[in-house]
């Protein structure tokens, strides 16, 4: 990526809003539906965007869920890399696994918005949420296995990937790595 501002200039702001952001910039995050709000720190410029979530701004694509924003940058070998991100209030044991169309639809999107225009190296996943894993309510032997099941998929950064059998980028594994970020933990987000 020779000209970091010439892909900023092709691309198209209609389907979704992109801000072209400095190292040491900081991009902020809400989030209406988890009324989550955070601020990243950017270790160098980047084309950022809070805006690829809404029913009918890709109403052509079959899914509708969308990670909460994206940030695109050029890495050392001129290529780029993705960068997806979903904040959480708190996460579900049931929810673990819809993750993946989250992501999966966050990265659908800015394939149509920057369609031939860029090479993607490297995609990462990151979830950032506010509370823990909520086990209550655990009844059968079989349940509780499910939950282990899934709580121990999430405690190894990974997730369930339900999009293994498409053959695009990351997502023909069965497994993704995601990179976590609990807030109770730690409040500084560097990106």
């Amino acid at each position: 990526m020779e000209n970091f501002e010439k892909l900023y200039d092709i691309i198209d702001n209609n389907m979704c809003k992109f801000i072209l952001l400095n190292k040491d910039d900081i991009f902020n995050i809400r989030d209406k539906n988890s009324e989550m709000e955070i601020n990243i720190k950017l270790t160098s410029k980047s084309i950022c965007s809070k805006d690829i979530e809404g029913e009918r701004k890709f109403n052509h694509l079959k899914i509708k869920k969308c990670a909460d924003a994206i940030i695109l940058r050029a890495n050392q070998n001129n290529n780029l890399d993705l960068h997806i991100i979903e904040l959480k209030k708190d996460i579900h044991d049931d929810k673990l696994k819809k993750l993946s169309d989250q992501y999966f639809g966050a990265y659908l999107r800015i394939m149509c918005v920057l369609l031939n225009q860029l090479n993607i190296e490297n995609i990462y996943l990151y979830l950032i949420y506010d509370k823990l894993l909520n086990t209550e309510n655990i009844d059968s032997t079989n349940q509780k296995k499910n939950i282990i099941y899934d709580r121990d998929l999430f405690y190894q950064c990974k997730i369930y990937n339900s999009f293994h059998y498409l053959n695009i980028s990351f997502f023909n594994l069965k497994i993704l790595n995601i990179i976590k970020y609990n807030l109770q933990d730690n409040t500084d987000i560097v990106i």
